[in-house]
């Protein structure tokens, strides 16, 4: 049985990669400050603090690990950076200790969820992973980082080998109700109105979580490493076909308050998947109206829980 350790597993993609791999045989190990949502025989939690080097190196030594996966961020490009020392010490120098405890231990694949609209910055067509980078966020910068500090740590081992994923919005269950897609469903559900910051013409690539889940599996399977993928459904939703499916869905309708737009946002973001689909021969995707029934048993669930 293969081992993957999930750096940051307790979160919304890490959670739902826990579970996808764990109901296909896989050991998964879920490093996070908190247990992870997901129970499973296959599933080992370890909680601790991603700068916790004595506790990385007691894992590395302890289980054999196959591929390491890296989901753990700390922050997000809409949010306002505090202290920019504790943001570089969770997110890059941790990440940077991860490479070198890896390395000493003889494990030399790593996957890393980057960022597919932070990273690239402002565009006006489909973007290609050789797209100029050119991140109008710290997040953006934080993940532009960590895909070069990637790239240095191949050329020094070349046995040291990875795979920069860089997702589209993804959305699903186990995700918090923060994101346009829970928030509209959410509001939908309870009638309330709705703060739009820019416009509903606003168009962005959104990824069901199970596609991206069937995506990172297809791609470690794949071998292609020392590659970079863009990793989205390669079409745009805007918002105003976001607010228009929740209120169908919800059979409810959504008041808007609009707002300026937040810095660190782009209007326009989405992904060129030509070289994903080559690679693992995918053209099915789950649709956002589709996705958004799907979502919407979960979002009630938790909507229905904070109402207590």
């Amino acid at each position: 049985m293969k081992t993957i350790l999930i750096v940051g597993g307790s979160g919304f993609i890490g959670t739902n990669l826990s579970e996808y791999f764990c109901e296909r045989g896989i050991k998964v190990i879920n490093f996070s400050r908190s247990a992870s949502h997901v129970h499973h025989e296959n599933l080992i939690d370890i909680c601790g603090d991603c700068k916790n080097t004595t506790i990385l190196n007691e894992i590395f030594a302890n289980y054999k690990i196959d591929i390491v996966l890296h989901s753990l961020t700390s922050f997000t490009a809409m949010d306002e950076v505090g202290s920019s020392q504790e943001v570089l010490a969770t997110n890059l120098s941790a990440f940077i200790d991860l490479i070198g405890i890896m390395k000493n231990h003889g494990v030399k694949k790593l996957v890393y969820i980057s960022s597919g609209g932070s990273i690239y910055g402002m565009a006006d067509a489909p973007i290609k992973e050789t797209h100029i980078i050119s991140p109008v966020s710290f997040y953006g910068w934080m993940k532009e980082s960590c895909e070069h500090y990637l790239e240095f740590a191949s050329r020094l081992d070349s046995e040291f080998k990875f795979l920069i994923l860089r997702p589209a919005n993804v959305y699903g269950k186990y995700q918090k109700i923060e994101r346009i897609i829970g928030v509209a469903l959410r509001n939908a559900i309870i009638g309330k109105s709705m703060d739009i910051y820019g416009d509903v013409t606003t168009c962005k690539d959104y990824i069901h979580i199970d596609d991206f889940c069937e995506i990172v599996e297809k791609l470690m399977q794949s071998q292609r490493w020392n590659e970079i993928y863009n990793v989205g459904s390669g079409v745009g939703t805007s918002i105003e076909d976001i607010l228009k499916y929740a209120q169908i869905i919800a059979n409810n309708k959504i008041e808007i308050n609009y707002h300026e737009r937040k810095s660190g946002d782009v209007p326009y973001n989405i992904l060129d998947i030509g070289k994903l689909k080559k690679t693992i021969n995918k053209s099915n995707f789950v649709s956002v109206e589709s996705g958004m029934h799907d979502m919407y048993e979960y979002v009630l669930s938790i909507t229905n829980r904070e109402s207590y």
